[in-house]
């Protein structure tokens, strides 16, 4: 399968690359999980994802890049990651093969097209596969536009999954399950 490698123009002009992580990715790509986790009010994250070192990070984008049915991707400005989105697929033997997709992007880079760019890079290399069959996501309710992101994609909304309360404590709603027939 072709390699992702190549600069993207976003809707204001800057210029990003996207690439597939690497394992000397591990520590600034921690850094930048965490820095959009703790400035964003909609994503999902348990304790344990709070407390990731970057061996663990490491050991994550290994098993990524391992799994013929993963796909880690990494959205990089001027040298710095600003974003990623990941596809954890399951394994190969696996009658239903299906993948669980994940994305996060700093706040200054949102609503400039970056998550559009990075979910059709993810999507067609899913299509490309010919293992996966259904990709899967949770989002929180109150994030409308990560929803009409995932809607214009061609996900529906499966579910939804009691109730979930943000990071900061803020907003609290019920936890959106999508699901993509490929």
């Amino acid at each position: 399968m072709k390699e992702i490698n190549q600069y993207y123009t976003l809707k204001r002009g800057e210029q990003v690359f996207i690439r597939e992580a690497k394992s000397s990715d591990s520590a600034e790509l921690l850094e930048t999980i965490r820095e959009y986790v703790f400035t964003s009010k909609y994503l999902l994250v348990s304790a344990d994802d709070l407390e990731q070192t970057v061996a663990d990070q490491r050991e994550w984008i290994r098993s990524l890049n391992d799994n013929p049915n993963s796909l880690l991707l990494i959205a990089e400005h001027e040298g710095k990651i600003i974003g990623n989105i990941d596809l954890t697929g399951s394994m190969e033997f696996d009658e239903n093969p299906t993948g669980m997709l994940s994305m996060g992007i700093l706040k200054a880079y949102q609503g400039k097209g970056l998550g559009s760019i990075l979910l059709k890079l993810v999507l067609d290399w899913a299509r490309a596969n010919h293992q996966l069959k259904v990709l899967c996501l949770q989002v929180f309710q109150g994030n409308q536009s990560a929803i009409n992101l995932y809607l214009k994609a061609g996900f529906t909304v499966f579910g939804q999954q009691g109730t979930t309360t943000s990071l900061d404590a803020t907003d609290s709603s019920n936890n959106t399950i999508m699901t993509l027939n490929l």
